[in-house]
């Protein structure tokens, strides 16, 4: 299975990356991309599940709520296009 894309994200002050994966219309699958030095130096979890349901993002693993709320939201901004979510800054 292909990526969609790569999120970035800020976890414990410093920037990870993950590959998005859709499993279903509205569960994700985030996976930690690490490169061989990196591996033993990040704490982010390896995987996490995101799932949209009435409009809200949930976490599979409760620990990572923040993490996987910035993930829902640039899964949102790949969704609906970049351009869209542009648009709408500065708008009130």
């Amino acid at each position: 299975m292909e990526p969609l894309f790569e999120a970035k994200a800020l976890y414990e002050n410093e920037y990870v990356l993950y590959n998005i994966y859709r499993i279903e219309r509205e569960r994700y699958k985030a996976e930690l991309i690490v490169n061989d030095d990196e591996e033993d130096k990040t704490t982010a979890p390896k995987e996490l599940f995101v799932t949209k349901k009435n409009g809200k993002w949930h976490i599979e693993d409760s620990t990572f709520n923040e993490l996987g709320l910035t993930l829902g939201i640039e899964i949102d901004a790949f969704n609906n296009g970049y351009g869209a979510l542009l648009g709408r800054i500065g708008v009130t």
